[in-house]
């Protein structure tokens, strides 16, 4: 009869799995910013140490890959040396026996072949081009590029109208943004190196609802350009908007019965409510800007028109299509989609 062993992990095996998670967690904390040169050094190291060292090239190979890429950053390489790391990394894909190996040698290559930049500017200029390129992680990974640091010193001051200044001079939509937003910025805040990501979309929402009523900045001197956007969604009003600060006479046509979009007719109104969007929208009206609602392009309007009455246009129609998965009966009558009635929500019309 066979024994019941536990398998219970010992002091040195969790030791080691809480470093890996350690080494995890600040991975992922770092920077799109981070000089690609430090990275592939710091993953060779890991590698070499991880090798078996049986095979000629993981224990001399990438012992000399890793002293060239140290050459680079140490300000001792030439020109010549990135050839040298170029064919000292493909002999060791092409003959490792390991994939640890071949997997090290590999991402030098890449590197190599995406960031030749950097290289060479380490190697003729002693400096790191991504200290120069590269905004902090947080601005990086936000897609309207606020100044996320700045704003955060700005709350940290009491100064949260100074922070809602600085958070629409990128996104014209700071309450907006501040309930809904999926705050990708905090998957790279570097505190995740110590403990947990600043909560940077709470601070926001601290900012926008203590700040009160923050009028936006005077419109630069008329440049006598018009310009048509054609929908009133949060690109439309955005586009909109700075164009307004330009000093251009800027029209939005929208199809539905009020602005907003997506953020209107598509997010309900315990998540966003919609006093609290109509906040953004009039901030960004008071530009202005001219609004024609229930207007339909090829309608009401022709495109020709447009062109004829407007120096530009801008077309911002929305991804305001809903997606079917396919099933057997969802075009009957009463069946809708989430979009159809979060749509009839956000006109008014509650759904039976």
């Amino acid at each position: 009869m066979s024994r019941l062993e536990i398998m219970s992990p010992n002091r040195a095996q969790m030791v080691v799995e809480g470093l890996y998670r350690d080494v995890e967690r600040r991975i992922t904390a770092s920077p799109p910013g981070l000089c690609p040169v430090d990275l592939s050094l710091a993953f060779l190291h890991l590698c070499h140490a991880q090798t078996c060292g049986k095979c000629v090239p993981c224990r001399i190979g990438l012992w000399q890959l890793t002293r060239l890429v140290e050459e680079v950053l140490d300000r001792k390489a030439t020109i010549e040396t990135l050839g040298l790391i170029e064919r000292t990394a493909r002999v060791i894909v092409d003959t490792a026996d390991c994939a640890i190996g071949r997997e090290a040698a590999s991402m030098v290559l890449k590197g190599l072949e995406g960031f030749r930049d950097d290289y060479e500017e380490h190697i003729l200029r002693h400096r790191c081009l991504c200290n120069l390129n590269q905004p902090v992680p947080c601005v990086a990974l936000c897609p309207a590029g606020v100044d996320i640091p700045g704003y955060i010193a700005l709350v940290a001051e009491g100064r949260y109208a100074d922070a809602v200044r600085l958070i629409r001079k990128d996104n014209p939509f700071p309450t907006s943004c501040a309930m809904v937003c999926e705050h990708p910025c905090e998957a790279r805040c570097r505190r995740n190196m110590v403990d947990a990501a600043v909560s940077i979309r709470a601070l926001k929402r601290y900012a926008v609802d203590h700040a009160g009523q923050v009028p936006v900045p005077p419109c630069a001197p008329a440049t006598g350009k018009r310009v048509a956007v054609i929908g009133g969604g949060p690109g439309g009003l955005s586009a909109a908007y700075f164009l307004a600060l330009m000093g251009h006479e800027v029209e939005v046509f929208e199809k539905r019965s009020a602005l907003g979009g997506m953020l209107r007719y598509g997010i309900p109104n315990y998540r966003l409510p919609r006093e609290r969007l109509d906040e953004d929208i009039d901030a960004i009206l008071s530009t202005g800007i001219r609004v024609n609602l229930n207007v339909e392009i090829g309608r009401d309007f022709s495109l020709r028109e447009l062109r004829r009455r407007f120096d530009c246009i801008y077309i911002a129609i929305g991804a305001q299509a809903d997606k079917t998965v396919g099933i057997e009966g969802e075009k009957l009558k009463g069946v809708i989609s989430a979009v159809e009635m979060l749509r009839e929500v956000g006109d008014g019309a509650t759904p039976d």
